[in-house]
């Protein structure tokens, strides 16, 4: 039996509760391909009080009663739930954990201990070296059967781990439609966060290419009052906020460029790996990145710079390419599917579960 321990919510309520839109997407794509018998989701920390749906036909939530109650013992109700997925998961099993967190760690710990004829695996996406919680996890992470990586960090154990950068849904590229001309659009989206998009250097660079679109859509932690300035100001910059999946996608096939501006020099972006671009990719996108990527091989994609002078200086060079020159950049979705399509990822999973990496 192979089950999966994540945190996700149904599709229609993703807005509402407030989960990540880009590991919602990652636990949606995987799901969708039939290779678990059984998932269940811990709900962040943050999420409190009665959910009116808390779980679908695809994976069930477990949701301790404490999250209605507020205070110490909302905070506390992850490690219940945790005891609770220990409890439901049989011996022998292969268990796969979306990352190490809070919300799972307890429960990794008890299945190792307590049922060590289960064989635990991690799908680790997320990891910060600089934190102190992923620091104290890192021996965890590292003393499970076998791992997942996003990323190719040599702080994680080589033998039986693979490294894939995201998972594409088999048979998605092919409904989604092809780029055929190029306009002078590009798109960020996500977490704005300044090391992981440098909004703040994005802003000022397409402040001074009025003739190019800079769409972004996401969740603004930082500069709320640059964008909102810039994007009343700017008549190329347009910003939309959070927006539900089916409008984003909507964006997505919209905009022909996709834009990885991750901070080359932060250090947790050496250790992780932005699954945007996989969705790009799988888009039949082009994709711009100012960090160049070893999981890419066999993938086209432009590099930019990471300051503003060589960033506008990349994008400038970007759209002094003929369409038919771009077009060799776009349409890649049948070519990423193939190197990370959910079947590919459960293959890679029998052989870790049976240590033949």
């Amino acid at each position: 039996m192979r089950i999966y321990v994540t945190h996700m919510c149904p599709k229609d309520k993703l807005m509402e509760y407030g989960l990540s839109l880009s590991a919602s997407n990652f636990n949606y794509n995987l799901i969708a391909g039939n290779g678990f018998n059984k998932v269940y989701s811990i709900y962040p920390g943050f999420i409190e009080g009665e959910l009116d749906k808390p779980d679908d036909e695809s994976f069930e939530a477990v949701y301790s009663n404490w999250r209605k109650k507020g205070g110490i013992r909302q905070r506390l109700a992850r490690f219940i739930e945790q005891y609770k997925v220990f409890r439901l998961i049989p011996t022998r099993s292969n268990v796969w954990f979306y990352n190490v967190t809070t919300i799972n760690f307890l429960a990794i710990l008890l299945l190792k201990f307590f049922k060590p004829s289960c064989s635990l695996n991690i799908i680790e996406l997320d990891y910060a070296p600089d934190e102190l919680f992923h620091k104290l996890m890192l021996p965890l992470i590292n003393s499970v059967n076998g791992r997942i990586c996003l990323s190719t960090y040599n702080g994680f154990k080589k033998e039986n781990s693979v490294c894939l950068p995201g998972v594409i849904p088999n048979g998605s590229s092919k409904n989604n439609p092809k780029i055929e001309t190029v306009t002078k659009d590009v798109l960020i989206s996500g977490a704005l966060k300044e090391n992981i998009t440098m909004l703040g250097m994005v802003l000022d660079a397409f402040a001074e290419m009025p003739d190019i679109n800079l769409h972004i859509s996401g969740v603004l932690i930082d500069f709320k009052e640059k964008v909102a300035e810039y994007s009343a100001k700017y008549p190329n910059i347009h910003f939309y906020g959070k927006m539900p999946m089916n409008e984003y996608k909507e964006l997505l096939q919209r905009v022909p460029i996709s834009l990885n501006t991750r901070k080359p020099s932060a250090i947790e972006n050496k250790c992780n790996f932005p699954s945007k671009v996989i969705e790009a990719f799988c888009y039949n996108r082009i994709v711009a990145s100012t960090i160049q990527y070893p999981q890419l091989e066999g993938l086209r994609y432009f590099n930019l710079g990471a300051d503003k002078d060589s960033f506008k200086a990349s994008i400038r060079e970007i759209f002094n390419h003929t369409n038919e020159e771009l077009l060799i950049y776009a349409n890649q979705g049948e070519t990423a599917e193939d190197m990370y399509s959910a079947d590919r990822w459960f293959s890679i999973m029998l052989k870790i579960e049976q240590n033949e990496i």
